[in-house]
């Protein structure tokens, strides 16, 4: 018999009716007393908890020395699920298997891929509350139109396996929110972000060079959707994650080009208790101290 054995609730209640009685039972007594009835082979019989004999034509239990031991051991753990975040919105199976690749792609999707990768295109009402809620961006100025995770939809795929399953959805997106709690407690263990985990490796037919000037451009652009005001501090956490298309060394080099600029500052957070596993993954090496937040003042 295995070290451990999870038993249902009507295994361990027919284990404790044998080992109450202390004699051999038929299925008919045993159902009599509020147990379930056993077969010849298989379960607790085959598990080696439960010996089998004749009486005639019935079947007759008894628990055996192996069994009285299982009923003496504490029950195995069962396993720690995480709770629900019940502030996180209720999506439906499509919405959520669009973010999941939205994620995994870490780039603009349009409904073309979209059916390729995921066997359906984003329209309709899935379309118009990924939008509505500030998870996706949707670019209708061409077709097919093409869809990309918003800062806010990087937040919630991060967080995917929080939500509480839909009442429609089927065993694979349960399974799907299990794994991805899973990818999660392990990008969190290798002090590595989604972004940089999920961005697309190029072949080499596929790569394009970003110049300098270009990447920088793009880090200004980035610094200046999220800050509120020119100077305001930007968690580099949340800049990488906004510039998916862009490889680490690229933004790293943009920000060690921008430090020769006028008004651009980066420096460490002195609070380090505050920081997470995402800021220091983020985080840039100068002059040999990890430095986690951006201000760009006016030039």
């Amino acid at each position: 018999m295995p070290a451990e054995v999870r038993l249902s609730e009507n295994q361990n209640k027919t284990l404790t009716i044998l080992s109450s009685e202390g004699r051999a039972l038929t299925n008919k007594e045993l159902k009599a007393l509020g147990g379930g009835e056993l077969k010849s082979s298989g379960g607790l019989v085959e598990l080696g908890l439960v010996e089998v004999g004749r009486a005639g034509r019935s079947l007759l239990f008894t628990i055996t020395a192996e069994g009285r031991k299982q009923l003496d051991k504490p029950e195995p753990p069962k396993p720690h699920l995480p709770p629900h975040d019940p502030d996180l919105p209720k999506l439906s199976p499509n919405q959520i298997f669009a973010l999941v690749v939205l994620m995994s792609e870490a780039r603009p999707m349009d409904n073309a891929d979209l059916k390729e990768f995921a066997g359906f295109s984003l329209t309709g009402a899935d379309n118009a509350k990924l939008v509505k809620l500030g998870l996706v961006e949707t670019d209708r100025s061409h077709t097919p139109f093409s869809h990309e995770l918003t800062e806010k939809g990087w937040g919630l795929a991060r967080r995917l396996h929080l939500l509480a399953p839909p009442k429609e959805s089927k065993s694979a997106v349960r399974t799907l929110l299990t794994l991805l709690g899973n990818v999660g407690r392990s990008l969190e263990q290798l002090q590595m972000g989604h972004g940089e985990f999920f961005r697309r490796q190029q072949t080499q037919d596929e790569v394009e060079v970003i110049d300098s000037a270009d990447a920088e451009s793009q880090v200004r652009k980035a610094y200046a959707a999220l800050a509120g005001r020119p100077g305001e501090w930007v968690g580099l956490a949340d800049l990488r994650d906004k510039l998916p298309a862009l490889a680490r060394a690229e933004v790293d080099a943009a920000l060690m080009s921008l430090l020769d600029q006028d008004g651009v500052r980066i420096i460490p957070i002195a609070n380090t208790k505050a920081l997470t596993a995402r800021d220091r993954d983020a985080a840039i090496d100068i002059g040999g101290e990890a430095s986690h937040a951006l201000s760009i003042g006016r030039p």
